[in-house]
Order: structure tokens, then sequence, then C-alpha cells
């Protein structure tokens, strides 16, 4: 009776690690030739949690709303991916306006800018960044996303993606679930 037991305890151990090994083996090849291929990611808003609604939802929409005034001037433009310059005695902004993404039914759409400002120009030994990503809906609601560094910022649209270039690696975004509190892209992580 006890070696039947082992037996089949035995063959059990192999099997998992056998399938264990092939699954680690076929998900190494997978990951390398999708870094061979393209170098390049395209993933989706389309994620549900708990943060794209509710509170969250409703203090990231009140904040950005506070810009709306400021970035709704850069929405009628024409200039596609052509930096505008604003500068005043401390300060230097560059926004581009990169075009208009739209959801999964085509319903809805947002005109995305990039800006960059650059804050204590000749007042401060080491001036400080901000960047920012602005989403203009055409009800002119409005999400603003911090984007820390510049480099964090999108590059351009294309066939419906936002992409950036992050690390050496071209990363796009379709906005086709909505926008959340956060905006998450992975190499960066996220942010409000």
């Amino acid at each position: 009776m006890k070696n039947p037991l082992i037996l089949f305890s035995f063959f059990l151990f192999l099997s998992c690690h056998n399938n264990d090994k092939i699954n680690l083996e076929n998900k190494s090849k997978v990951n390398q030739q999708l870094k061979n291929k393209t170098n390049s990611l395209v993933i989706d808003t389309l994620v549900f949690s708990e943060s794209m609604k509710g509170e969250l939802l409703d203090k990231k929409i009140i904040e950005s709303k506070k810009k709306l005034k400021f970035y709704k001037k850069f929405t009628h433009t024409k200039a596609i991916n052509k930096i505008q310059i604003i500068e005043d005695k401390h300060s230097k902004t560059e926004l581009i306006y990169l075009g208009e993404i739209y959801d999964i039914d085509n319903s809805n759409s947002y005109k995305v800018i990039s800006n960059f400002k650059l804050i204590g120009i000749n007042e401060l030994l080491s001036p400080k960044g901000k960047s920012e990503i602005a989403f203009i809906d055409n009800n002119y609601n409005i999400m603003v996303y911090d984007m820390g560094m510049p480099e964090n910022l999108p590059k351009y649209i294309n066939d419906n993606v936002l992409y950036f270039n992050i690390k050496n690696t071209k990363i796009g975004i379709q906005i086709s679930g909505g926008l959340s509190p956060m905006f998450c892209i992975p190499k960066i992580g996220c942010n409000e």
C-alpha cells in the first residue's frame, strides 16, 4: 500500500516540476520574442478598479477643473506636435498639443496637451520643473495628471494610441476605458 502512494507522490512531484519549468521557459521565450520584435508595448485604460469612481475621482475632477481656463485656449490650435512657448520673468512653459484620442466606441474624444514648466528662472540657482498631461473632452471636462519629469511626457498620438518613450521602450496607451484618478504607465508608475 505504501509503494503506490510513494510512486504516485513522486510522479505528481515530477509532473508539477516539469510544468513549472516548461511554463517558465515559454514565458521567457515569449518575453524575449516581444522584446526582440518591437521593443514596444501598448496598454489600455480599460481596467476597472474602485479608484475609478467615488471620492478619488471626484477630488481629481475638482482639482483638474481649476486648470481648464489655462488649457482650454490650446485646444483650438491646428498646430499638432508643435511646441508653444510662454515666457515670463521667472518661468518658461512649453506646451504641445498632441491631437485628439477617442474612446472605444468613438463617441467621446479627448484633446491631449503636454506641458513642461520651468519655474524659478533668473531667481533660483536650480530652477524647478513641472510636467503635466491634460485631457479635455468635447464638453470641456478636464483631467490633468502630474507626470514628474519632462521625459515622462507623451511624445505623439498615432492610430488612436498615445505614445511615450520611456527608457528606450515605446509605450502606447489607449484611452478607450476612460480616465481614472491616476494615470499609470509601465516603467514610470502611477501619477495623479
